[in-house]
């Protein structure tokens, strides 16, 4: 009986492992892939400046910011060469459109 009760142990183990837990939440991050964006959801603070960097190495990325109203802030197309662009100052009702086959990272902007 103490053997049963031992292989039936090592067993669960084994079992526990193989269905592995696995959780949906995700963190959120300042890397996007190709969509449309509300700055609202991207939890970007209105008083800071942003810089936007394209992370693929060989594809180009397109953005277009627009303001509530849909009228266009920012275009801008980023090779893979540019190190980083600065944004015009994002407000949470902006939209932001990513196209491209590519991730782009929005970051705080350095203080001179």
């Amino acid at each position: 009986m103490k053997k049963f009760i031992f292989l039936f142990l090592i067993f669960l183990c084994l079992l526990s492992d193989f269905f592995e837990i696995i959780t949906f939440a995700q963190l959120p991050t300042n890397v996007l892939k190709e969509g449309v964006y509300t700055v609202a959801d991207l939890q970007v603070s209105p008083d800071n400046l942003y810089n936007i960097t394209n992370v693929s190495s060989k594809e180009d990325a397109y953005i277009i910011i627009f303001d509530e109203r849909y009228v266009i802030m920012q275009s801008l197309r980023l090779s893979p060469n540019i190190k980083s662009f600065n944004l015009v100052p994002l407000q949470p009702n902006n939209k932001l459109v990513v196209l491209g086959k590519t991730e782009i990272y929005i970051a705080p902007r350095p203080a001179k």
